[in-house]
């Protein structure tokens, strides 16, 4: 940095520090009669003119999550003078300095951190914290899956609703039905809007080895999935600025303040212990040759008795849940793989060469392997998991 140069920046957010909490900055910058508005999403900086009313639109609707609405306040402002590499930056109050920092970022106020439920605690009270959590990961991730910074950031925003729709369904015997439902069918809407982009960002990282050892036909094929990615990208940020998606938030906030009850609580353990039960009697009933439809409906319960777990709470389900990731590897892996053959199958008649056919041939060929690689690994996964969900329901 050359010259010397003098400019303000007045920091940005909610009474109860929700932007704070989501690891985002926002800051309006004053340099030279210039009002530059800059908000700070992980490694991301996203800048935009606008005056001392408000954060402009474009970056309103980038916190349309963390934010829902709340109002601004000012929380720090700064002044700063570099020369070159020296940074000297004043904290002010008002206009009187009360500190001096050596950078020209200040320490912001820190969130204060959300109550854990404690021991024995109700089971409405473990329900609203684990909701909360759920809240908390979608404004977390919510303006970094926007800007596509991050594959994980999909990913945990898909999870997100996902675990809050598994806990509605274990506490059913606590929740007014119809309520739970309705807001359970919302969040399976948003997990559809975003399984696109996250099912593509999962297969493209899968092959990208395979791809890049067979050479240029097989680029010629991932490119095609970069070009659906995209488009997958399109639907995902539609679903998230649309009022629907607004209204799904503001509700599911509300649950985790004050969910429609219908009795006063629940044991859910008990809940969690059926959960695993139904996942055993899946497991069991699959057979030696099970189908890709059958796994996959394991997969799919194990997710649940490993959300029911965490929801319970306690130590051994705590190891439960714990365990529960290796079994979710294998069976995700094959079902990874299941997806992928799917795609690469749909690809080889748009394949425009012999080269292009063959690489897809190949790649096909390795997602088989995987996916019998991981049949092979399920009984040993699924034999440890079992011993862990003994200890933790017995």
């Amino acid at each position: 940095m050359n010259g010397s140069r003098i400019f303000t920046a007045t920091y940005h957010d909610t009474e109860d520090r929700h932007l704070a909490r989501a690891g985002i900055v926002l800051r309006r910058r004053m340099e030279n009669g210039k009002s530059v508005w800059e908000v700070e999403v992980g490694n991301e900086t996203r800048a935009a003119h606008g005056g001392p009313a408000g954060p402009p639109r474009e970056i309103l609707d980038l916190l349309a999550a963390p934010l829902l609405g709340r109002p601004l306040v000012e929380v720090a402002k700064t002044r700063t003078r570099t020369n070159g590499d020296e940074v000297e930056t004043a904290v002010l109050e008002g206009q009187h300095v009360i500190t001096m920092v050596p950078d020209w970022k200040p320490k912001l106020p820190k969130p204060k951190p959300r109550p854990r439920p404690k021991k024995g605690a109700p089971a409405l009270d473990r329900l609203r914290a684990y909701l909360r959590q759920q809240v908390d990961e979608l404004a977390r991730h919510d303006p970094g899956a926007r800007l596509d910074d991050d594959p994980e950031r999909i990913h945990r925003i898909r999870v997100a609703p996902r675990r809050a729709r598994s806990a509605l369904r274990t506490a059913r015997p606590l929740l007014d039905r119809e309520w739970a439902e309705g807001l359970r069918g919302e969040l399976k809407w948003l997990g559809n809007e975003l399984a696109p982009a996250r099912d593509l960002d999962v297969l493209l990282a899968g092959l990208a080895t395979d791809a890049a050892e067979l050479g240029k036909p097989a680029t010629t094929i991932v490119r095609q999935l970069e070009s659906e990615r995209r488009r997958a990208q399109k639907q995902l940020v539609a679903a998230l600025q649309s009022p629907r998606y607004l209204a799904l938030l503001e509700e599911l906030e509300r649950a985790a303040d004050a969910p429609r009850v219908r009795t006063a609580d629940a044991k859910l353990h008990k809940l969690a212990r059926k959960e695993f039960e139904r996942l055993r009697r899946a497991v069991r009933a699959l057979g030696k040759s099970p189908s890709d439809e059958a796994l996959h409906e394991v997969r799919k319960r194990g997710k649940r008795a490993r959300y029911s777990a965490e929801l319970a709470g306690g130590k051994q389900a705590r190891r439960f849940a714990e365990a529960s990731k290796s079994f979710q590897d294998v069976v995700g892996d094959h079902q990874d793989a299941v997806v992928a053959e799917e795609r690469l199958t749909a690809l080889v008649p748009r394949a425009k060469s012999p080269e292009a056919i063959f690489a897809a041939g190949r790649l096909l060929e390795r997602q088989q392997h995987r996916r019998l690689a991981a049949k092979r690994s399920l009984p040993k996964a699924w034999r440890k998991l079992e011993r862990q969900g003994r200890k933790a329901w017995a």
